[in-house]
């Protein structure tokens, strides 16, 4: 298998980093972006992001699962009002509108884009928002309509984040914000393992082939810088623990996932403290012409 070339720089010569349910995950020479050299094809991904597929359907079922992703949307837009005022909001990846919910009670006004039908269709037709259909591509809104443009835990996902960044910029206005959040594969606890991942053959951080690519503060700074933005400054997070490692009666299923959770459950907390969050949420500002 030849791998793809690296979206962020175009080199194509990456070295392997990991392999994981039949995806390989490798680390670019020139960049060091980390991606999935085997992705799936449109039409398979398509699938993946359908109810069928399960995709997002606790959501629909699970309330639970819904409150903790109301709760995941209540923290950022926190963050967010943290670096701008309500105005003219565009969510991209917006699910079944959770965020976009909470940024209109806010005084936002929000509109989404979402690529998997069924999510959209959800939000549109029980929460009443205005959601669009589809991958985010030109044309789709006016350019220059939006004072910030947000991708919360997205840019992994989409299978050409240099382009869709580059479509996302010029949809703001001039000073316009775009946050972006995602996951931190230079974070404390992901390095920390990824170190132990071959002697383990586990690696719990990438989850392809949802997550095609794996940033980091570095990467996702080239990937702003190359849209026109000016980043403005990187908030370290931690992904929720339960997310990462489960419940605390669950980290006791196994002596093995007992003995995990006890080294790696400690960085998880304190990396944001060191600057190494598992998660990170990149605000950047669009440069005057």
């Amino acid at each position: 298998m030849t791998p793809r070339s690296c979206n962020l720089c175009g080199s194509g010569s990456p070295a392997h980093l990991f392999s994981k349910d039949g995806f390989d995950l490798v680390r670019c020479r020139q960049c060091e972006l980390v991606y999935v050299a085997n992705p799936p094809s449109g039409d398979e991904l398509q699938k993946l992001y359908s109810f069928e597929s399960g995709y997002q359907k606790e959501l629909v079922e699970d309330p639970i699962s819904t409150a903790f992703h109301h709760d995941e949307a209540t923290r950022n837009l926190a963050l967010l009002q943290n670096h701008a005022r309500p105005g003219r909001l565009l969510d991209v990846g917006c699910s079944t509108g959770l965020f976009l919910s909470a940024a209109r009670k806010a005084g936002w006004q929000a509109r989404g884009v979402e690529y998997s039908e069924d999510s959209s269709r959800v939000a549109r037709e029980v929460y009443g928002l205005d959601v669009v259909t589809g991958a985010l591509e030109p044309g789709m809104f006016e350019p220059g309509s939006f004072d910030v443009v947000t991708f919360w835990d997205v840019i992994e996902h989409v299978p050409d984040p240099v382009h869709t960044l580059r479509v996302a910029a010029e949809l703001l206005a001039p000073g316009g914000l775009m946050v972006l959040k995602t996951p931190n594969v230079d974070g404390l606890y992901p390095k920390a393992s990824l170190a132990l991942a071959h002697r383990l053959d586990f690696w719990r951080h990438p989850e392809p082939p949802g997550h095609l690519f794996q940033f980091s503060e570095k990467t996702l700074g080239r990937l702003a810088a190359g849209a026109g933005l000016q980043p403005r400054t990187t908030v370290h997070q931690r992904i929720p623990l339960s997310y990462s490692f489960g419940t605390p009666r669950e980290w006791l299923r196994s002596a093995k996932w007992a003995a995990y959770c006890a080294v790696f459950v400690p960085m998880a907390v304190v990396g944001p403290w060191l600057g190494k969050g598992d998660d990170i949420a990149l605000i950047a500002a669009k440069r005057a012409a």
